[in-house]
């Protein structure tokens, strides 16, 4: 059951989140001799498979600020706009859709100095690549190697090249001769014509080793991984013998020598070219399979569940190397997909956000002011519960299925992350994966069963549920509050927010979270987890295993008899008047008992927080339960033994949502 705690409690919460910051060990010196001062360690197996937030046109510091709620939502990486100073920047001109596009015109190779970018210096990427550090998020900024800003007029030779890029590059050896615009016929078109701007001669060694340099110096600040923009108009080393280069293998080969576990992925738009296999990029690196991201939100508008279940990549990679979204910024810009709903969107990511193996990337919508955050539907509750589902399952295998309007993804045997097109209510769903057992909807607290090969429960008014565990046999670690395998500051963050109600926790949370292990979860909690990463001498149970054996028993099959009873407990957090009832079950027999149910007795007068909790025992053979005072009442609730509940203060069809306790 969910704690409260008065406003004191969120000054000392934060000021504690400042203390953690403000102890991450400094930016260490330059590199020397090409070794790197700042590795990407597990930056590797940390970024590919798990979620990157886009946050497009945000300067360093509104990423740092957000890095708390980024952590709390599931990223395991954010990236961020080109490093290199775009062409034509002016500090007063802040507008998003006038200003977005200069970033991808860059004047230089280099990172861009003080004064010369929207997202800020050097500097300033250092200084968010050490406080995502403490937060457990890598970095991933964005590389335009493919051309440099024009003199506003469309050109691809040396002749348009911008009159302010730096001097070093101002030599016509460095571009592309040919002055035609690219056409998508063959790949000597796509990687030698230009794209309206002065296409560098990416065979060229000076420009191979000035983009391998700028990786190097980034990667000494930091950073941890890279998108290279427009990365398929850039020849490989297997085309064709007349304008084939080395370029990725000196760039890739050569940052990977420099920082083995970087990860890089390429902007692959369509098709690489005709008869073009893409493995002849994903030697190097994962790439962008925009068909499969693309189409998923269009089955989403269209209610295509059976589309949107669609198993296949069509970019013919590997899922390992693929990157999926739900929209791109593009899809944003060019208008494609910026009247979408946030909800559709959602619905999409509840599936291209939850795949196996696959690395997804979800665009924060801009705002208006080049720098700033836009909509922070990216910490929406639902997107991080779809986050946290990918990385708890992560490893696990994938079955991709759909029923009439709702699409699904089972992970493993004990995780189902639901799309029901046409909004909340019952599903019954084909389980291929999933074992029996009884499981919790992370963003209502719905319950669901899965027995005799079928998944049911009722989805809430979103339409979308994220499900598994709910308080069966869960192996999980004491202060690894957010399931993703290692304790780190997230999890600390997580208490602050449960403390004083931004965030709930489930129950098997709640038991990660008490480190002290008093049964009560505190600040003091949060606090030890700090100490523990900063590798104070002190006692608590982190780090230990724990083992919630709360509901074990198996939901009943067609085979088998149920006698006894089992023990309601209903806390009444909502604080309903009158009579308190429970109203049960079964498929076999719907009139168990009549409306509004059998009274329950006090268990409990008074809780900490004034509510009075409520108990009764029902006959075994039942398999749903509602509470209710005879006019407010929670939704039907899927039971296979004794439960602790309370009503949410969210409700579906005027309906009660539930949590477990």
């Amino acid at each position: 059951m969910k704690k409260r705690f008065t406003s004191v409690f969120l000054s000392l919460c934060l000021a504690f989140s400042a203390v953690a910051v403000c102890s991450a060990p400094a930016s260490a010196a330059p590199a020397e001799s090409g070794e790197a001062v700042s590795a990407a360690g597990d930056a590797l197996g940390k970024i590919r498979g798990g979620a990157v937030l886009h946050c497009f046109n945000w300067s360093y510091q509104t990423i740092i600020d957000n890095l708390p709620d980024i952590a709390a939502a599931g990223y395991s990486a954010v990236q961020t706009s080109p490093v290199q100073n775009p062409k034509d920047y002016d500090p007063s001109w802040t507008g998003t859709s006038a200003q977005w596009w200069k970033m991808y015109q860059p004047l230089s190779l280099r990172i861009a100095d003080e004064d010369e970018s929207w997202l800020g210096s050097a500097a300033d990427l250092g200084r968010l690549c050490t406080a995502a550090d403490a937060y457990n998020i890598k970095v991933v900024v964005d590389i335009v190697a493919n051309h440099l800003g024009n003199n506003g007029t469309d050109g691809g030779t040396y002749a348009y090249l911008s009159p302010d890029v730096d001097e070093d590059l101002k030599d016509p050896s460095y571009f592309h001769t040919n002055n035609i615009k690219v056409n998508y016929n063959s790949r000597y078109n796509i990687t030698q014509y230009h794209l309206g701007m002065p296409d560098l001669n990416t065979g060229n060694e000076y420009i191979q080793q000035s983009v391998l340099q700028l990786l190097k110096d980034c990667v000494d600040l930091g950073v941890d991984g890279f998108r290279f923009d427009a990365a398929k108009h850039i020849e490989t080393p297997t085309d064709a013998q007349n304008f084939r280069s080395n370029f990725w293998s000196v760039v890739c080969n050569g940052i990977k020598a420099y920082s083995p576990n970087v990860f890089i992925y390429g902007e692959i738009l369509g098709t690489a070219g005709p008869s073009f296999g893409i493995s002849n990029y994903t030697t190097y690196m994962n790439v962008t399979d925009d068909a499969t991201g693309n189409d998923a939100l269009s089955a989403v508008r269209g209610n295509n569940a059976s589309s949107l279940a669609s198993p296949t990549y069509q970019k013919g990679c590997l899922p390992k190397e693929a990157v999926l979204w739900a929209e791109s910024h593009d899809t944003y810009m060019d208008n494609s997909t910026s009247g979408v709903s946030n909800a559709n969107i959602m619905k999409a990511w509840a599936i291209t956000g939850a795949r196996a193996d696959s690395t997804s990337l979800y665009l924060a919508r801009p705002g208006s002011t080049m720098g700033l955050a836009g909509d922070d539907n990216w910490k929406n509750d639902i997107v991080t519960q779809i986050n946290r589902f990918k990385n708890r399952f992560d490893g696990t295998s994938e079955y991709l299925a759909s029923s009439g309007s709702t699409a699904y993804i089972e992970r493993g045997t004990s995780g189902v992350s639901i799309a029901k097109l046409n909004g909340g209510g019952d599903v019954e769903l084909t389980a291929h994966i999933m074992s029996d057992g009884v499981y919790t909807d992370q963003i209502t607290g719905n319950l669901f069963t899965v027995s005799n090969g079928k998944i049911r429960g009722t989805v809430g008014s979103s339409g979308i549920a994220v499900v598994y565990d709910a308080g069966g046999l869960i192996t999980n670690t004491v202060g690894d509050v957010d399931a993703d395998g290692e304790i780190s500051i997230k999890d600390a963050t997580m208490i602050q927010k449960y403390l004083v109600e931004l965030t709930t926790l489930n129950a098997t949370q709640l038991k990660a979270a008490d480190t002290n292990g008093d049964g009560n979860v505190t600040v003091d909690d949060a606090t030890l987890i700090q100490y523990y990463l900063a590798e104070f001498n002190i006692t608590s149970n982190i780090g230990k295993s724990i083992y919630d054996t709360q509901s074990s028993t198996q939901p009943t099959t067609s085979n088998s008899v149920n006698t006894g009873t089992y023990t309601m407990v209903f806390t009444n957090s909502q604080r309903w008047t009158g009579t308190i009832s429970c109203y049960y079950w079964s498929s076999s027999n719907t009139s168990m008992v009549q409306w509004p149910g059998k009274q329950m007795s006090v268990k409990q007068q008074s809780n900490d927080y004034g509510e009075t909790v409520y108990t009764v025992d029902i006959p075994a053979a039942a398999q749903n339960v509602i509470f209710t005072n005879g006019t407010s009442q929670t939704v039907d609730i899927p039971t296979t033994g004794s439960g602790n509940y309370y009503a949410m203060s969210t409700t579906t069809n005027g309906k009660y949502n539930v949590g477990t306790w």
